[in-house]
């Protein structure tokens, strides 16, 4: 069976790592954002009798070579998707998934989660599965995914980020894209 690797981006020590501070007085932390989601997604995996892993349950920041050192470790033991959880920022909408290029079985799961975005955010617009080189994705020996989870420098997109429906949310739209991974790539196992 398919274990869920769940890697929350960034810590508490992250420079940067911020929105604006909006006109009501709110400010989105990512490294905060990321570790809700996470949680939600760790629940209802955990209610639907998915196993799953928290890479990182510490609130700084822990070095990318010990996220995937932690992910391979596991990955040696059985298969393993890990799912790399952060907020967008530089000017945008939407959501979008990043895998490394050329792995393909990631582009396949990303796919899943492409096509799952619109039963989540049906008014917003998801930005495609993109390839980059990002160390979480290149040295991690199992499929890898990094999800950008709407843009925390868009004051409308931040608002559904801040908002406990908009997390809601997010977590649901991970957890169904991983129920369809499991469905249509595990179920005959």
């Amino acid at each position: 069976m398919l274990t869920i690797l769940l890697d929350n981006g960034h810590g508490n020590n992250t420079p940067g790592k911020k929105s604006p501070v909006w006109p009501d007085g709110r400010q989105l932390l990512e490294w905060e954002f990321n570790r809700d989601i996470v949680a939600r997604i760790a629940h209802r995996l955990d209610e639907a009798g998915i196993a799953c892993h928290r890479l990182v349950p510490e609130e700084n920041d822990i070095a990318l070579a010990e996220r995937c050192r932690r992910a391979n470790q596991l990955a040696r033991q059985g298969d393993c998707l890990l799912v790399s959880v952060h907020a967008n920022a530089g000017g945008g909408s939407g959501g979008e998934v990043f895998t490394y290029p050329g792995a393909a079985r990631s582009l396949e799961y990303a796919r899943i989660f492409g096509q799952r975005w619109p039963f989540a955010f049906p008014h917003l617009r998801f930005r495609g599965c993109k390839e980059a080189n990002f160390a979480i994705l290149r040295e991690s020996i199992c499929p890898a995914l990094l999800t950008e989870n709407l843009f925390m420098d868009n004051e409308s997109d931040c608002q559904i980020l801040l908002s406990t429906e908009g997390r809601d949310t997010i977590a649901r739209w991970h957890v169904d894209s991983i129920q369809q991974i499991l469905q249509q790539f595990y179920s005959s196992r």
